[in-house]
């Protein structure tokens, strides 16, 4: 191996040597043949030169010595030439391998044969090269890894950085921001205060949503170096579910100890009630106008306190159902005579829109008239004089619709959510158990209700029944 600087300095003095070699040959022998041709004219003249024969001697001379020199001088710049682009090439394509690779391209090399620094330099570089392609494609690898198992993963996670930057965001998160735009409002604003407020690592947010819900978002948050790893999750349903269970139960404790009073309360109240008859029977002496008065107002307190038993024992012990294809429509026709005389008095009409072909619903029959008894009743109660009352049904993939809407003064806002609570009613003289007959009959039926409602708008009451269930499936549900 020769090094570079030996390269660079044989070169040179080869093309020193030659330039002098052959700048003194060409003098030397110019200079003998202008002394051969002198000494061969001394005999013809030996007492006089010719200045001129000298002259035109030594300007031969000086012309062959400058031609001789320019060839030199070619010659030396054609070495020369040669010699720096054969110092040249390995450096220029030693520097478009560092572009390459500086472009991300890995495979590339440098491929030129050196024994000198730069054949050093090209092997150190092309070994350079293979192995960091080598560790780019470990990284590479462990990233896709890295994205699967995030991608993976049910949660939103989030990397972000204390300047509040978001680094990285797995396919969860994405899919919650896209069909939750609000959650990505609070992603942003928690990054925002997290790493200077008081934001505690994890817990429970709640965030109102577009459509004026509450969601509820269950966040953990990890310091990982100059970062923070974000893991949360969109709760909202299960903290629903939680909380409907809770209803479900508490209403569930307050319908078993409802039944218990009921039923200890409607043995003394019939007792009661006949002693009562008894007694007007008998026509005792003093008996007068303002008795019988109280006697019938006696009767009509204990009917009351009866249809009150009643509901409670409905509400709470509800039959276990027998369902059947019940045809709305003549549901609706069966209890019209019940309702006729509220529907007069406030000059309602009560109207039904059915889809063409078949009404049925399956469901219990009696339930079933006794859910639409009560929700017209109510609609009728919220109603004011004139306009209409309307009994629909559709059908959706799984599920018969029935929705019982009025134009009269709806809810508060306020009271939506305490409407199924037992004994809470807005209509005076209301026992306030309607609505919950009808929650737990729907709830028996496999059904689920639901209600909209507008305050001085109305209220549309919907109740979602499978278009099919086995009848065995009813037991599990108490």
């Amino acid at each position: 191996m020769r090094s570079i600087e030996l390269r660079i300095l044989i070169p040179i003095l080869i093309i020193i040597v030659f330039s002098l070699t052959v700048v003194g040959f060409t003098s030397y022998y110019g200079s003998y043949r202008i002394i051969q041709d002198l000494v061969s004219r001394f005999p013809e003249s030996s007492a006089y030169i010719d200045d001129e024969f000298i002259t035109n001697r030594l300007f031969d001379l000086q012309k062959y010595t400058i031609l001789v020199a320019i060839i030199a001088i070619l010659a030396s710049s054609q070495l020369t030439i040669f010699f720096a682009y054969s110092l040249v090439l390995p450096i220029k394509k030693f520097a478009a391998a560092c572009d390459e690779l500086a472009k991300g391209n890995f495979n590339a090399k440098v491929d030129y044969r050196r024994n000198d620094e730069i054949g050093i330099l090209k092997n150190a570089f092309n070994a350079m090269a293979e192995k960091l392609k080598k560790y780019i494609d470990d990284v590479l690898r462990l990233t896709e890894l890295n994205q699967k198992i995030l991608n993976g993963i049910n949660y939103g996670i989030l990397l972000f950085s204390k300047d509040h930057k978001i680094l990285l965001s797995n396919k969860a998160a994405n899919n919650i921001f896209e069909t939750s735009p609000s959650l990505s409002e609070w992603a942003k604003d928690f990054i925002r205060e997290y790493p200077e407020g008081t934001i505690p690592s994890k817990g429970m947010a709640k965030w109102p949503s577009s459509g004026g819900m509450t969601k509820f978002i269950q966040y953990e948050v990890t310091p990982t170096g100059e970062n923070f790893i974000l893991c949360f999750s969109d709760v909202t349903e299960e903290e629903k579910l939680k909380h409907k269970m809770e209803h479900i139960n508490r209403l569930a404790s307050i319908g078993e100890m409802s039944a218990a009073l009921a039923h200890e309360i409607r043995n003394p109240l019939q007792g009661i009630q006949s002693c009562f008859q008894v007694l007007e029977s008998l026509n005792l002496p003093g008996t007068n106008e303002t008795s019988v008065e109280l006697f019938s107002a006696i009767y009509r307190e204990i009917d009351r306190i009866n249809r009150i038993i009643t509901s409670l024992l409905h509400y709470a012990r509800p039959s276990e159902p027998m369902p059947a294809r019940v045809s709305l429509k003549r549901t609706v026709e069966e209890i019209r005579p019940f309702i006729v005389p509220l529907l007069k008095e406030k000059a309602l009409d009560l109207r039904c829109s059915l889809p063409e072909g078949s009404d049925e619903v399956y469901i219990d029959p009696n339930h079933l008239k006794q859910i639409l008894m009560n929700l017209i009743t109510n609609a009728i109660r919220a109603s004011r004089q004139g306009g209409f009352i309307n009994v629909s049904l559709h059908q959706t993939f799984d599920e018969t619709v029935i929705c019982v809407r009025d134009k009269g003064i709806g809810i508060p806002k306020q009271h939506l959510s305490r409407i199924f609570t037992p004994f809470f009613t807005t209509f005076p003289g209301g026992t306030g158990l309607g609505l919950c007959v009808v929650q737990s009959l729907t709830i028996k039926n496999r059904g689920r209700i639901w209600i909209e409602s507008t305050e001085d708008s109305g209220t549309s009451v919907y109740l979602a029944f499978p278009s099919s269930f086995s009848h065995k499936m009813s037991e599990n549900v108490d």
